[in-house]
């Protein structure tokens, strides 16, 4: 069998399908490049930080579980929901909803009122029901509390748990706001899907941490960038000593933008500062010592 590239002695390439075949070849060089050498890597040469991309299979479960939440009362004037970038979860119900969507009724005591054990598990299986919507199975799941709000309603907030360390920069948490006869007029997720993928790759980089000490060090005498209560960019000094102290490890999920969005998960040192100036919270890259984030301590 002849080769693509093969050239009969009659045939001659011409220089513009040369030079066309010249940038084809440098194209897909450029694209099967190796990864910066100098960036960590995991058990199995897993790349740091961990990517989450966007998945258009994703996108389809979470609408087809948006239309099943839904059903028939809906189907004839089904707005279209806004989901999240790169994982597909719901911002938030639409305001023209023709109906509101229905939580199952559980009796587990037969008594008038609903009792907390039975709200608790109609939302269980609510949550289940819509999961692909929300990102989010309910076994990864913590309530965290169940508070009243306008109207009558109540609200219950969840975090998510899937890692063995906890999410931080605005992602894991699920809301769900819901009627007495259990219509749920509120829903939202900042969950994170791919769990199980994404906990394994997590796990390939133990033993390449930042001790606590070593991640404090690399703050010290450096500049810190926050923005204050009143949303105006400030700047700390963070002192040579007694100024900051490593909380806990956690995940750190940024946006990466441009054309193929996506999420980096980062593991990071969260580390208070408090001695010096008002109190912050700062995120050091676990494994490259780089500062991440820096917020104000009471908005973590």
């Amino acid at each position: 069998m002849r080769s693509l590239f093969h050239l009969h002695p009659r045939r001659i390439l011409s220089a513009s399908l040369l030079a066309s075949l010249a940038a084809l070849l440098c194209a897909c060089a450029a694209t099967t490049r190796p990864a910066d050498p100098s960036r960590p890597r995991g058990a199995g040469d897993q790349p740091y930080p961990i990517i989450l991309a966007a998945d258009p299979e994703r996108e389809e479960l979470a609408l087809a579980a948006w239309t099943n939440m839904l059903g028939a009362a809906n189907a004839e004037a089904r707005p279209t929901p806004e989901l999240r970038p790169v994982t597909a979860t719901l911002t938030a119900l639409p305001a023209n909803l023709p109906a509101f969507p229905q939580m199952p009724r559980v009796i587990i005591k037969d008594e008038q009122e609903q009792s907390e054990e039975e709200t608790r598990e109609s939302l269980r299986r609510f949550i289940e029901s819509v999961g692909p919507l929300l990102g989010v199975a309910s076994g990864e799941l913590s309530l965290v509390e169940i508070t009243g709000v306008a109207g009558g309603a109540r609200r219950a907030r969840y975090r998510q748990a899937p890692f063995r360390f906890p999410l931080r920069n605005g992602y894991g948490d699920l809301e769900v706001t819901f009627t007495p006869d259990l219509r749920v007029t509120g829903l939202s997720s900042t969950a994170i899907p791919d769990t199980e993928r994404l906990r394994a790759a997590i796990a390939s980089f133990r033993g390449q941490r930042l001790t606590a000490e070593k991640a404090v060090a690399t703050l010290t005498e450096r500049v810190v960038t926050y923005t204050d209560a009143a949303g105006n960019q400030q700047t700390r000094t963070v002192a040579a000593t007694g100024d900051a102290t490593a909380r806990e490890l956690v995940v750190f999920p940024i946006r990466r933008e441009g054309e193929e969005p996506a999420l980096e998960l980062h593991l990071a040192w969260e580390i208070y500062l408090g001695a010096q100036g008002p109190p912050l919270l700062v995120y050091v890259d676990a494994l490259t010592g780089e500062q991440l984030a820096a917020t104000t301590a009471n908005g973590a």
